[in-house]
């Protein structure tokens, strides 16, 4: 299957968030939100890009997505590295754009963008919520144990926050190879992410990554009260599988999907597929 890595058909765009800071956000099938909207949440050391795959749901619904500040396009601010203000960011892109019923669907990192964005704002503008292989929480502790292996406690974060203060560059090479399942990224899929990755603020990231880390949402699953989608990469090199299943046996509406063969970056391995299950989510929740 072709890989298409073109955004020209995508409406870009600028926010400009209540504390002054420019964010690059696009928008496609504008005219499609009374069929659902679903607004894509990137990852770590990410952006908008990474769901050029998922493109062809917009002959269906609006999709939308943002790239954060620090990250993609959007400016370094040199301030905000934490996820309650990406969620407050979040807020603000709704506003912006009115969007009124939305599905939020937050890969990795977007987990904890989201789910801070429910305590901090709940579910105005919110109909449902879809998270992609990401734990529960990240750092092990007492009676857990189904985190990030590479990233469970602090002394793993700083050793990561320490190479990203010295180079990127290598770094940015571990970051693609763990975000596929079984079949390794090509050569031009190489080159396409480490140019994206490279235009993050390594500083921003270590703060951030420090922040998302630490976070422990598990106490708030069980309180969701929107229906929930929660992937699982099941090859996935980032995390437990246990630990993502956790999320989607906590909520009370919650349904767990896994893609046996793909990782973390699972909806650009398999984009039909995520495509069509994602398609039927937002079409159900926007039709509560």
């Amino acid at each position: 299957m072709a890989r298409h890595l073109s955004e020209s058909d995508a409406g870009l765009g600028w926010l400009v968030t209540d504390d002054g800071v420019r964010l690059r956000y696009s928008e496609r099938g504008a005219g499609n939100e009374g069929a659902g909207t679903v607004v894509f949440l990137h990852g770590w050391a990410a952006n908008g890009r990474w769901f050029d795959h998922n493109a062809p749901l917009a002959k269906e619904i609006r999709m939308v997505t943002l790239d954060y500040r620090g990250m993609g396009e959007s400016e370094h601010p040199g301030h905000g590295s934490r996820v309650s203000r990406i969620a407050a960011d979040v807020r603000c892109l709704l506003l912006k754009l009115n969007i009124e019923r939305a599905v939020l669907c937050g890969t990795s990192l977007g987990y904890t963008v989201i789910m801070s964005y429910l305590e901090l704002f709940g579910y105005e503008r919110i109909v449902g919520v879809s998270f992609v292989d990401q734990s529960a929480t990240m750092y092990y502790k007492p009676g857990w144990a189904l985190g990030a292996p590479e990233l469970s406690n602090m002394a793993q974060v700083a050793e990561l926050c320490s190479q990203l203060a010295h180079n990127l560059d290598q770094l940015a090479d571990g970051i693609i190879s763990s975000g596929f399942g079984s079949n390794p990224p090509s050569d031009r899929e190489r080159e396409f992410f480490k140019d994206q990755i490279l235009k993050c603020d390594p500083r921003h990231l270590g703060l951030l990554m420090y922040d998302h880390a630490n976070l422990d949402f598990r106490d708030l699953l069980p309180h969701v009260k929107c229906p929930v989608l929660n992937f699982v990469g099941g090859s996935t090199k980032c995390h437990t599988i246990a630990g993502i299943e956790h999320i989607g046996t906590a909520v009370p509406r919650g349904l767990n999907v896994t893609f046996e063969a793909s990782g973390h970056w699972l909806y650009w391995e398999e984009p039909q597929r995520f495509n069509a299950e994602i398609l039927e989510f937002v079409k159900m929740c926007s039709a509560e």
